[in-house]
């Protein structure tokens, strides 16, 4: 596993980063990103926060499935015209 986390690295993958990880490169880039006097370089590091910030929401949102595994019945309607009628 090793390996495969050191290639998909070089090739710009956040996935093998620790959570810890993940959030000590974000800090690290943020700064850099406010003290930045280069408006190409923010740009750059404002889309790199991005990617950084996707990748956190989804190890998020794979941990909340992970611990809620039979989500809530939908709502239903008894009057309304913009609800469904599937009741």
């Amino acid at each position: 596993m090793g390996l495969f986390d050191s290639v998909s690295r070089a090739l710009g993958s956040l996935r093998p980063l620790s959570d810890q990880e993940l959030e000590d490169e974000r800090e690290a880039l943020r700064e850099q990103y406010v003290s930045s006097g280069d408006v190409d370089k923010a740009t750059a590091l404002y889309n790199e926060l991005h990617r950084y910030d996707e990748e956190m929401t989804r190890r998020a949102n794979e941990a909340y499935d992970r611990e809620n595994l039979n989500p809530p019945e939908p709502r239903r309607r008894e009057h309304g015209w913009y609800l469904p009628n599937d009741d």
